[in-house]
């Protein structure tokens, strides 16, 4: 004697059908992402601040002189031991150096920076500066 079938579950097309209204309704209620920009601006200065900060804690850290040097030839800023070693070295994307800033400085094993002056970028239509105080190593961004 056969067995009657017990037809509790989905059919496909029942099956397709919600999988079709589940994605309609996902794909309202989900807001849109925002594009993500590999070589953005506010990234690329918040790098290069990271780069500053990042040499200023090393020389206070191994209590030895670390000396930044803009690099305008290949864009790029290089962070060098007192043997010329390269500690860390970042590539601009964004920005461009332009060459009439400083050329390098030194943090000192106290944290404090060789020399003052500034860094000049130029960010598309956006000039950003890197204003370094002599004493104490700091520097502010001006945009």
């Amino acid at each position: 004697m056969a067995k009657p079938r017990d037809s509790s579950g989905f059919t496909m097309m029942e099956m397709m059908l919600i999988l079709t209204i589940v994605s309609i309704i996902l794909s309202i209620s989900v807001p849109h992402l925002p594009v993500y920009r590999q070589h953005d601006l506010a990234d690329e200065i918040e790098n290069i601040s990271y780069v500053f900060q990042g040499a200023q804690m090393n020389a206070l850290a191994k209590q030895e002189s670390y000396t930044v040097f803009m690099e305008y030839n290949n864009q790029s800023i290089t962070v060098r031991d007192k043997t010329r070693t390269v500690i860390s070295h970042y590539e601009l994307h964004a920005c461009r150096l332009e060459d009439f800033g400083m050329k390098q400085f030194s943090y000192r094993p106290s944290g404090d920076t060789s020399a003052f002056g500034t860094v000049y970028l130029s960010c598309g239509e956006k000039n950003v500066k890197f204003i370094f105080q002599i004493l104490k190593g700091r520097f502010r961004i001006e945009q």
